[in-house]
């Protein structure tokens, strides 16, 4: 317990350091009344930063049925470039990974299975041998990797694949599911992370107990993977013997420091407020600790949504998510100070008047935090905004 606690101080970034925001720019060119742009997906992988180059995928019905897109912003240039159409059918829940140079994988859902795609340039590949969707993409260590939720029979279960990158194409080298056995519910919403040594943690919502749960499983080299565990340190069950437990959803992962991975989810344990944001670490040791609440005792009192965290291995660490203490919904994130998630603190072009909600983020190398979310002011489109912080 104290190496573990001197390994937290150690990785801590500076406690509550301000943060300096970039003017927002707007990123999909096409709006309308009609137009609902969505930002869902496994892990909440729908930004990342590939050299100068930044990279968001999105999902919209501009042509009448769902379709997912890539725009991209160069280091050097004001806006964001035209978006790239990814699907050619009905798509949904995109998530992108940078690869370097400017270079970014996307994966989405489409025709009931999941596929890739190497961009700028590269064709797109089918991933799943079956059924499948709610793909997501790690990368560390060299390698690539994909978790998704595939049909087993009755209900879906989560296979990792390790990828191979060859001629601007992904393939699958090797895909195998968490658990071999037929699953006995449903398995949704994998999140996947690459620790500094290259070990492979693996999350998603588990409802072989009648309610959502975050199980966890790690390998160490992407192919066998442990015996699940509950990410979560509360023993939900029945409340006033009402429903099968009180749940949580939506696990996201990052790896973090130098051999360590941070889970932050959803929780409805304090079901009388709705889902807060907790989180736990794993400091290396391939199990996860106590759980932390990240929203601070402003945020208590109503549900907070959309979740998500992202760090580095150099030790920064951020969460963010949306919630309406201040009347309408709202960006908001928390540094990890080393001992807690410190105060939380608004994204200032993603707060006040009208709603500001689903944010995604990246930490680029450099340290710097890349925030998108969607904005809707009530009376025009629903644009998809950018920003990016600095540290003051």
């Amino acid at each position: 317990m104290r190496a573990a606690a001197l390994l937290l101080a150690m990785l801590a970034a500076p406690a509550q350091a301000a943060w300096e925001w970039s003017e927002a720019l707007t990123v999909n060119s096409v709006q309308g009344a009609a137009i609902f742009p969505h930002l869902e997906s496994a892990n909440r992988q729908g930004v990342a930063v590939s050299g100068d180059s930044v990279g968001v995928v999105w999902e919209d019905n501009r042509d009448g049925t769902p379709q997912c897109y890539l725009a991209i912003k160069p280091g050097a240039a004001a806006e964001f470039q035209p978006e790239i159409r990814l699907s050619q059918s009905a798509c949904y829940e995109p998530v992108v990974l940078a690869l370097g140079a400017g270079r970014f994988a996307a994966a989405w859902e489409e025709a009931g299975s999941v596929h890739a795609r190497v961009l700028p340039g590269g064709g797109a590949s089918r991933l799943a041998a079956g059924e499948a969707a709610q793909v997501t993409l790690a990368a560390g260590a060299g390698r690539f990797y994909a978790a998704w939720a595939e049909q087993a029979g009755r209900f879906r279960r989560i296979v990792v694949a390790r990828l191979a990158l060859a001629a601007d194409t992904l393939g699958v080298e090797t895909a195998r599911p968490v658990e071999a056995k037929a699953p006995s519910d449903e398995q949704g919403w994998p999140a996947l992370a690459v620790a500094g040594d290259g070990s492979v943690t693996v999350a998603w919502e588990d409802r072989r107990d009648r309610h959502t749960v975050p199980l966890v499983s790690h390998s160490r080299d992407g192919r066998r993977f442990s015996p699940p565990a509950r990410l979560t340190d509360h023993k939900s069950g029945s409340v006033g013997g009402l429903g099968a437990g009180s749940g949580a959803m939506r696990p996201t992962l990052a790896a973090w420091g130098p051999r360590g991975v941070v889970a932050v989810w959803l929780d409805k344990r304090d079901f009388l407020s709705g889902y807060d944001v907790y989180a736990a670490f794993d400091t290396g040791k391939r199990r996860f600790g106590k759980n932390l609440r990240v929203q601070d005792s402003f945020g208590d009192n109503m549900a907070q949504w959309h979740a998500q965290v992202v760090g580095d291995a150099s030790g920064r660490l951020v969460a963010v998510w949306d919630d309406e203490r201040d009347g309408t919904p709202d960006v908001w994130l928390a540094d990890w100070n080393g001992k807690a998630f410190a105060d939380n603190v608004a994204v200032p072009a993603a707060a006040g008047p009208g709603a500001q909600s689903d944010p995604v983020a990246a930490l680029d190398a450099a340290g710097r935090l890349h925030v998108v979310w969607l904005d809707r002011d009530g009376q025009s489109a629903t644009r998809i905004r950018y920003a990016r912080a600095e540290r003051r």
